[in-house]
């Protein structure tokens, strides 16, 4: 994994918190595009590979239901911060961290909720280039004490405003994961996210490739959470708490 390391001007100054926000609200559209939508999603690495279909709300809240043949009768369910993994025959979902792995370094925070602006806070702005492209550098700190990456930089286009690198950190200051994103593509009338890598400190990396992007409606997108939550998990509602 190669931490990001740009060329000169970088500069650290307090951000104006509407323009650092508007480039991460921009940046998560490329993740969550509608109000609910449905996207395939395929992780490949290490000579393996998982194919999984994403119900989500633009909320965050998603069900994640496997497709390939072994992850079939496997679903990942998304409330806000909190994830379970629904396994084949269990009558209960087991919580688990977003940071849970899938397949390689790839967790099921990187297929069902991905959203920079609602995690984490903007706190300087930089410039630099990157790749032979001119970028926007936002150096980024959670917002939570749950989140397992406490702080982040992200580099952004300034030609068009789409994310082209990712660093994350832990609390200690130690490089955890990069992810690389490649050029969107448009899907009824939206840019979407195609494909991430996800690199680690170790060497591993994992492609996530997301296609098939489609409108979804709120009902569709609703995590059966009656039927599998805590009982006090339900009654707050989904995303509250």
């Amino acid at each position: 994994m190669v931490v990001l390391k740009v060329a000169a001007f970088l500069f650290a100054v307090p951000l104006l918190a509407q323009s650092g926000e508007q480039l991460l609200a921009s940046v998560d559209k490329l993740r969550h595009p509608w109000p609910a939508f449905a996207v395939e999603v395929e992780i490949a690495g290490g000579g393996r590979s998982q194919r999984w279909k994403v119900r989500a709300r633009e909320n965050g809240d998603a069900r994640v239901e496997g497709v390939s043949e072994k992850e079939k009768g496997r679903a990942v369910l998304v409330l806000g911060d909190q994830m379970w993994l629904l396994l084949p025959n269990a009558k209960r979902p087991v919580q688990v961290s977003p940071a849970q792995r899938l397949l390689g370094p790839a967790a099921g925070g990187d297929i069902a909720r991905t959203r920079f602006a609602e995690d984490y806070a903007v706190k300087t702005l930089g410039h630099g280039n990157l790749d032979g492209q001119a970028v926007w550098l936002l150096d980024l700190e959670a917002k939570r004490k749950s989140l397992t990456h406490r702080t982040a930089r992200l580099a952004v286009a300034k030609a068009d405003g789409r994310p082209l690198q990712a660093d994350f950190f832990l609390a200690s200051g130690k490089a955890a994961r990069t992810v690389k994103f490649a050029a969107p593509a448009m899907a009824s009338g939206k840019r979407v996210l195609t494909v991430m890598t996800v690199f680690e400190p170790g060497g591993g990396s994992a492609e996530i490739r997301f296609s098939g992007w489609a409108l979804g409606s709120v009902e569709a997108a609703l995590v059966p959470a009656a039927e599998v939550m805590p009982v006090s998990f339900v009654a707050a509602g989904p995303g509250k708490g």
